[in-house]
This record gives structure tokens, C-alpha cells and sequence, in this order.
């Protein structure tokens, strides 16, 4: 049950492996990292050309082929011309006689009116990407940074009774991974059989994730939230009933105010940035319900590479294992937002990554996690400003 592993994968990427990792971000709508991903399978494909011409021909196959051309044309739809004109000459490189299937014309055509899909899609602005912050996310991501010593050493893997006298004889297997704010794993919570009977339910429903960037608007995609998910009725099905159970004799939170199960899927490539759980804006949540207290993470995969739910501002990321199960808290006892606990879904570089996301709401808590008699607010404050 080690807490922390550096995700570090030494085998390098072919052309074809960045291709198909542009591809699957397109089909994903991630259209920023696309044009990143095609480019620099481009650039892979040039040099192992060139290194390969003095030997024997090498190039794509047919099959590779039809589906740089069929990404460069839909390139061109969405009005990225200058990837869409590079990739297809890659293309007429490999086969000229495709010339006459269809023409890029001039790289200055016009682009696509301002009100297409494309330009509406919420994002994080450009400038947070090249702020410390982020850049400290992505070496969480990659395994670079770890916590302190002195935090590990007061943490521990244990044997917990959680809050029902069952589990006096089936004890819970915790693993600490925060003590303030709380972060813990709770292992094995969800067998196998299990996990198959959500995901089989959730597969019909699933639709690709998106954001509500304001009170009142439109729920709609965005480039810094990249999967699918599905919505469920807890009551719909015995399986999610018992997660409910379990995670009230784990936690002794109520969980009558939950929001629906949210599965999610998140392809190769897929991802989600830095962001909290809590809503800032209480119009964005019933009154009678109140904001996101706890948040839990249902692992229903195991990813073979990246994936890991990572903690920027505190310094560790967890690795997916089937059936485990993530737990903190989005709030101070006092009710306020903690904003140590902003995370994010690293990107999936190989495999596929389901989770089963439950939020818990703070109205009926007040026995379960009562108050202190001052506010404990003050130390995640500085946490808030982007730096």
C-alpha cells in the first residue's frame, strides 16, 4: 500500500504512438493538444524517414494512411489549416496518387465563422498553462516531486473500524495520504463483478464531459476537461446502493444528499486540470443541500500508464487500483472551502481509466462532522490565488 510512485516510463514514442494519441484527442474534441500530438508525429515520421531512406523505403501503411488523410480533412472543416495542410502532405509523401481525392487549396482560406462549436468551447486561459502552478502540476503528474519526509512519516496504512459495529469483524484497509486536509484511500471497497455491472449500466449513457462555467448557462465541452461520463440513480441498482452503505460505515457521513453517480471515462489523452470540487458560487448548488463537502473516487480501472489523481499543492498523486476507493474533504469543518484540496485527473498515456465519482453534500452533517469553536479557514487561503 505505498503511498507515493514516480510514474516514470523510460521505452520512447514511435510517430504512430503520438498519431494515434493526436487522433484519439480529436475524436475527444481536445483540439489545442491535438495539433501538438499530430506535429510532433510528423516530426517523428520525418526523421525516421529520413533515417530509414538510405536502407529501404519506409512509410505508413494503407490502413495509417486513410486516417491521416481523413484527420487532416476534418482539420481543415474545423479551419486548422496549417496542421491539416502538413499532415496532408505527409500524405501525397507516402502516396501521390491520393491527390486526386480532394484538395486542401490555400492555406489562407477563410476560416470558419466565429460562432462554430469550436470557438465557443470554454477553457482555462492560455496564461495559466505557462504559470508555476501548472508547472508544478505536471511535475506531480510525472512522479518529480514528492512530500515531505517529515508529512510521510506521520502517516500510516492501518486497519480501520469506520462508524458501524460490522466493522468490528471486517475491518477497513486505510491508507493515509493527508491528514490535513484529510486525503485517505480505502482499499478492495468494490469487487470486480461489481465494477463490470457499472460500467456495463453506464456504457449506453455516456456522453462526452462537460463544464458549467457560470450560474444559469449551458453545461458545455471543454479543452481542459477531456472524457466521457454517465449519470446514474443510486436506487437504480443494489451495486450503487451498497457503495452508498459503504462509504457511510467508512466515512459516518450522511449520505442522503448526494448527487448522482457520476462513471466517467477518460480515453489515451484524456485528462482533467487542476480544478476544486467545492463550488465557489453558491448559486451553483441547492441551498437546501448546501456545497460539495467530501468528495469520493471510485477506481473501476486500473491505468497502465498516467491517470493518477494528482494533489499539486500537496506535493503527491494517487495511482488508479481497481476497486479502491479516494476519499477527502472539499471543506474546513468550518464550512469553508479548502483550497489545498485543488486536483486534477494527470493524462492518460496508455490504457483507459473509469472512475465512479460521489459527492457528498454538507447539509445534514453537522453531527458527523461537527464544527470547532473557531474557524479553521485561514491556512488555505493563500491556496486560492493562481501564482
Amino acid at each position: 500500500m505505498a503511498s507515493n510512485t514516480a510514474f516514470i516510463f523510460s521505452s520512447d514514442m514511435s510517430w504512430q504512438d503520438c498519431f494515434e494519441l493526436g487522433q484519439q484527442l480529436f475524436e475527444m474534441e481536445d483540439y489545442n493538444n491535438t495539433r501538438i500530438w499530430l506535429r510532433e508525429s510528423m516530426d517523428r515520421l520525418r526523421r525516421h524517414s529520413s533515417a530509414a531512406h538510405s536502407h529501404a523505403p519506409s512509410g505508413p501503411d494503407t490502413e495509417t494512411l486513410n486516417k491521416m488523410e481523413a484527420t487532416a480533412k476534418s482539420l481543415f472543416q474545423l479551419g486548422d489549416f496549417d496542421t491539416a495542410y502538413e499532415l496532408s502532405q505527409r500524405v501525397l509523401q507516402f502516396d501521390p496518387k491520393r491527390i486526386r481525392n480532394w484538395h486542401l487549396g490555400d492555406k489562407g482560406a477563410a476560416p470558419p465563422s466565429e460562432d462554430s462549436e469550436v470557438a465557443l468551447l470554454p477553457k482555462h486561459s492560455d496564461s495559466y498553462s505557462l504559470t508555476h502552478e501548472f508547472a508544478h502540476y505536471e511535475k506531480v503528474c510525472r512522479g518529480e516531486v514528492n512530500p515531505s519526509p517529515k508529512q510521510e512519516r506521520s502517516l500510516r496504512c492501518r486497519l480501520s473500524q469506520g462508524y458501524h459495529p460490522y466493522r468490528l469483524l471486517a475491518p477497513l484497509k486505510l491508507e493515509e495520504h493527508s491528514l490535513d486536509p484529510y486525503v485517505v484511500t480505502f482499499h478492495d471497497m468494490l469487487s470486480p463483478q461489481k465494477i463490470t455491472e457499472l460500467r456495463e449500466m453506464a456504457v449506453p449513457r455516456m456522453r462526452r464531459s462537460t463544464v458549467n462555467p457560470l450560474p444559469g448557462s449551458q453545461n458545455k465541452k471543454s479543452s481542459f476537461r477531456v472524457s466521457k461520463n454517465a449519470w446514474l440513480e443510486y436506487e437504480s441498482h443494489e451495486t450503487m446502493v451498497g457503495m452508498l452503505r459503504d462509504l457511510r460505515e467508512a466515512t459516518g457521513l450522511d449520505t442522503t444528499f448526494c448527487e448522482q453517480l457520476q462513471v466517467a471515462n477518460y480515453g489515451v489523452g484524456g485528462h482533467y486540470e487542476p480544478h476544486w470540487d467545492f463550488f465557489r458560487d453558491p448559486d451553483h448548488y441547492p441551498a437546501e443541500e448546501g456545497n460539495r463537502m467530501a468528495t469520493a473516487i471510485f477506481y473501476l480501472s486500473e491505468v497502465e500508464q498516467g491517470g493518477a489523481t494528482a494533489f499539486p499543492f500537496l506535493d503527491f498523486a494517487v495511482k488508479p487500483q481497481l476497486g479502491n476507493v479516494l476519499f477527502w474533504y472539499n471543506l474546513h469543518r468550518s464550512l469553508d472551502m479548502d483550497y489545498r484540496t485543488k486536483h486534477a485527473g494527470c493524462p492518460v498515456l496508455k490504457g483507459s481509466k473509469w472512475i465512479g465519482n460521489v459527492w457528498i453534500h454538507e447539509v445534514t452533517q453537522t453531527f458527523a462532522r461537527p464544527c470547532d469553536v473557531f474557524r479553521d479557514h485561514e491556512v488555505s487561503l493563500e491556496y486560492e490565488i493562481i501564482k
